[in-house]
């Protein structure tokens, strides 16, 4: 008899595989299934297994899905199954054998032969020890019935007996092909499964009319002896009950995690969404108080919803990655991220509906996930857009990539809202992943702006009513060397009004993408859950509050610093217009120090301090090309070496990168502050460093979210503070004790520099105010009569930094004075606010402390 791969030829059982076969057949599946692939998580796992007892769990039946994934173990290397369990691979056999097969089963019936079954004897358990790996079926329906019928006879049964026979654990990996990574939709009656049965034809066809890509997903291994230990039973069949089923949800879930949740059409959605409870009581309410009829606010409902809904096509998905590889590439020095990081979010995606939410830099910010998220073979999110991205031809664009379009404003909207919430609760009941920014719109400043959660309540609200279990949050941070959106933003921070989006202006907008733009550092933070707030014991209707202000959080403590990032840091910390590169350098050093003893996320270059001058370079290069910077010249116009000046004029599109890495300086430059005020004071102790820290804080807390260490929070570490001071022999504390050290009061300055343009900024509202004003003023007429005090303070010298002139800050510290009970907001008509100023007194009180934190910092 021809032996197989495994040299032994004592046995005779049908699911043998030879290592040699067919050369016609194997040429065959080679060239028609090319474009099959392991996904790159499922070869690293291979990988790290090889060697080790496996048995790979397969949840296909067909010889053309052994065939693959005997062609592919081969061309990677790997070892090929020498058995095939609840498989009949009758291709992997030669005629003789078949032959011989053959006779034994005629045998079987005519004569009384049995036919020696795998699971008869110790042929597995040999393989096994002879570093053999095995295939078993789950989902064969020929041998469920064997397996039901034959209480003796179980696949997995066996293996566990084995386990309990040799010291070395086996592990069970689960496998399975993805012919395509197309969503089974609602709307279509003949709708082949992307990881059913396929012969070779239909496999064929299933790979080549689909844009998206084939791959075989490698499931996390099970350790069989765990399983065994963590039963607490010996009875193998009922371990193996618990096996097979946790080896079937396994399924379930990479087959959600790629494929997502059945598509519904918009017509299935639409019936489920307007025809909802909440939406038909809303339309008779509106009815009875209006006076109108039910026909006309029906009909404005479903206008409603196809302004909203989304039109998912993982076709125009696969377009859009296409469309991204080439962008991508022209624009960017590549995309940074950690691909295990999406494995976490793949494995918390079982816990339910994934909300992702990204900071937003950049209109680039959601694409880039989407396409991340695509090129992990985990389905792409429906994504809360604008409704001013709803433009033609955009607008069908996005809505087919998983866009669904909200208005900006829901006042003075009776039925809109309903209708809006209605189908949030639809998606969330659905089990759609679906990301959204929790800051509302973009920052314009670089820093996070602080959270809206009108859309978390919404969510929150579809788990109260029971349209899901749980949701999933997802952190994410995405940092640029540098942004498309740079001159735009800085025409805005001054005043400008925003260009709306329309055909013509991302026609115009094409020439920002002739240029490079650095890379984009991704990072995911690990994943929490409705659930786990609700546990923590915060009230019902803190929820949505406590929940966005830890996404903030999160976003922030895994933000990465970038080389462009810190070197805008260091020149904007320079009081002077004009710097050296020495200067530059000792001064970086200072600020990189100080990162690194707190151990902040950085990007790859900036992982080792000798970097630094060549990063340095680099960035001074770019900035010169844009004439942000640029080498100081003599009176004959020869450039003086190694000494810049910085364009007044383009100060502000540096300060936005300064700003992405903000908050892990901020707990040193607030320390730094208040250090140098009390030692003005004479007042410096400990009880009083802490009371001023704390009032700085207060002052800036809208600018800023702190993080805390009940959370873990690794961004505001201000008990760190007083301790790095020390080690860098900047301050000395004993006891209550706290002396500043010689030299030591221009390293403070620096540091404490970080927020001079923030503590501008409140000054310039704070004159601004500082006219007496009867009764209201509208808070759109306040910011411009704020915005020219900006200026006029700028011109004067009162005001240093061209940054300080920002609308952003301004809105903030107004909002900062409403807080603290100083000026009052009061809503004007249907979208406006009207503000009045209510405590003088406050107002002087604050306008003292900053003027005096501004004077000691020089």
């Amino acid at each position: 008899m021809e032996k197989n791969h495994t040299g032994q030829q004592d046995y005779l059982f049908d699911g043998a595989i030879f290592e040699k076969i067919n050369p016609l057949l194997e040429k065959t599946v080679k060239v028609m299934f090319r474009k099959v692939t392991f996904e790159s998580a499922g070869l690293k796992t291979l990988r790290d297994f090889a060697g080790k007892n496996i048995i790979y769990a397969s949840f296909h039946t067909s010889n053309l899905s052994l065939l693959i994934f005997y062609t592919l173990l081969k061309r990677h290397n790997f070892s090929i199954p020498a058995a095939a369990l609840d498989y009949n691979p009758f291709m992997f056999q030669p005629l003789k054998y078949l032959f011989r097969r053959l006779i034994k089963y005629f045998e079987r019936i005519f004569a009384g032969g049995p036919l020696r079954d795998s699971i008869d004897t110790g042929i597995i358990e040999r393989l096994l020890k002879n570093g053999n790996t095995v295939l078993v079926s789950l989902l064969s329906q020929k041998h469920f019935l064997k397996r039901y019928m034959e209480i003796g006879y179980d696949s997995l049964v066996h293996l566990i007996e084995i386990q309990k026979r040799i010291d070395e654990p086996v592990y069970v990996m689960p496998q399975i092909i993805f012919w395509n990574m197309n969503p089974e939709r609602s709307d279509r009656r003949i709708s082949a499964s992307a990881t059913g049965y396929r012969g070779i034809l239909s496999g064929w066809f299933a790979i080549i009319r689909s844009v998206t890509p084939s791959f075989i997903r490698i499931g996390d291994p099970i350790n069989l002896q765990e399983e065994i230990a963590a039963a607490g039973t010996d009875d193998a069949r009922h371990i193996a009950g618990v096996l097979r089923n946790k080896l079937l949800e396994a399924y379930h879930h990479e087959k959600r995690s790629v494929l997502g949740p059945v598509i519904k059409s918009r017509q299935v959605m639409a019936e489920r969404v307007l025809n909802h409870k909440n939406v038909l009581n809303e339309i008779k309410r509106l009815a009875a108080e209006q006076g109108r009829s039910e026909r006309r606010l029906r009909k404005r409902a479903y206008k409603y919803y196809r302004e909203i809904a989304s039109s998912f096509s993982i076709t125009m998905i696969r377009f859009f990655e296409i469309a991204l590889d080439i962008i991508f590439r022209k624009i960017f020095d590549g995309l940074s991220y950690d691909p295990a990081a999406l494995e976490m979010i793949r494995e918390a995606s079982q816990k339910g509906p994934l909300v992702i939410t990204p900071c937003h830099k950049s209109h680039m910010d959601y694409l880039i996930v989407s396409y991340i998220f695509f090129k992990n073979k985990i389905v792409p999110p429906h994504i809360a857009a604008g409704v001013n991205l709803s433009f033609f031809p955009m607008g069908f664009i996005f809505s087919r990539s998983g866009a669904f379009f909200m208005r900006r404003t829901f006042k003075g909207l009776n039925l809109y809202p309903e209708v809006f919430r209605q189908y949030i609760k639809t998606l969330v009941n659905e089990g759609y992943s679906i990301e959204f920014f929790i800051e509302g719109g973009r920052t314009r400043t670089g820093k996070l702006a602080y959270p809206k959660f009108g859309f978390l309540n919404f969510l929150i609200d579809a788990i109260d009513e029971g349209f899901n279990r749980d949701l999933v949050f997802v952190p994410i941070s995405i940092n640029y060397d540098r942004i498309l959106e740079e001159t735009s933003y800085v025409k805005e921070m001054k005043g400008s009004k925003k260009e709306a989006e329309s055909a013509k202006v991302m026609f115009e907008s094409t020439k920002l993408l002739r240029r490079k733009y650095g890379k984009v550092h991704i990072s995911f933070n690990k994943p929490f859950t409705l659930k786990e707030i609700e546990e923590l014991g915060v009230p019902k209707e803190e929820r949505a509050l406590y929940i966005s202000e830890k996404i903030v959080k999160k976003i922030n403590e895994i933000t990465t610093v970038t080389p462009f990032a810190i070197t805008s840091a260091t020149i904007l910390l320079h009081t002077a217009n004009g710097f050296s590169r020495k200067a530059l350098i000792e001064k970086m050093g200072l600020l990189y120090g100080y990162l690194a003893y707190i151990n902040v996320t950085m990007s790859h270059t900036l992982q080792r301090k000798a970097n630094l001058e060549e990063i340095i370079e680099t960035v001074l290069s770019s900035f010169i090309d844009d004439r942000i910077i640029e080498p100081l010249k003599d009176e004959t116009g020869s450039v003086m070496e190694d000494f810049y000046i910085i364009n007044e004029d383009q100060r502000q599109r540096i300060v936005f990168y300064k700003n992405s890495i903000i908050h892990y300086i901020i707990p040193l430059a607030f320390f730094s502050l208040a250090l140098l005020y009390l030692n003005a004071q004479n007042a410096l102790d400990a009880s009083g460093l802490n009371a001023e820290y704390e009032g700085i804080k207060r002052i800036f807390s809208g600018e800023f979210i702190y993080a805390s260490y009940e959370e873990g929070g690794s961004v505001d570490r201000e008990k760190e503070m007083l301790e790095y001071l020390r080690t860098e022999s900047i301050v000395d504390a004993a006891g209550g004790d706290i002396a500043l050290n010689d030299h030591s009061t221009e390293t403070l300055k620096f540091f404490a520099g970080i927020v001079r343009d923030y503590l501008e900024s409140y000054l310039i509202v704070l004159h601004g105010i500082a006219v007496p004003r009867r009764g209201r003023t509208s808070k759109k007429d306040l910011l411009q009569e704020i915005r020219k005090t900006g200026i006029r303070l700028y011109h004067t010298g009162d005001v240093r930094l061209m940054e300080s002139l920002s609308l952003p800050n301004y809105s903030t510290a107004l909002k900062m004075l409403t807080d603290i009970g100083a000026a009052r907001e009061a809503p004007s008509g249907k979208k406006g606010t009207d503000i009045e100023i209510v405590d003088r007194r406050k107002v002087e009180e604050i306008l003292g402390k900053v003027n005096a934190y501004l004077f000691v910092i020089g």
